[in-house]
């Protein structure tokens, strides 16, 4: 299923993303959204839960809103 919407930059810069699409994409109060732009377009995704350091996606540990993995914190510790 595809989502259009035309939405209208308030004075302050921001857009409101609609509840549907917030729905669709199960975007939550406080969750992050990464935010990417080229010389054309505008592109916002939910970010993925992945280590700061080498991606990875398993055995994560939150910290400050970050994440990182086992493998890199344990490199840390050393």
């Amino acid at each position: 299923m595809i989502f259009t919407n035309f939405k209208e930059i308030d004075k302050a810069g921001r857009i409101v993303i609609s509840k549907d699409i917030r729905r669709h994409l199960n975007i939550n109060p406080g969750d992050i959204l990464q935010i990417n732009a080229d010389e054309h377009s505008i592109t916002i995704q939910k970010a993925e839960e992945k280590c700061v350091f080498c991606n990875a996606t398993e055995q994560l540990t939150e910290f400050k809103g970050k994440y990182i993995c086992a493998g890199c914190l344990a490199r840390l510790k050393h």
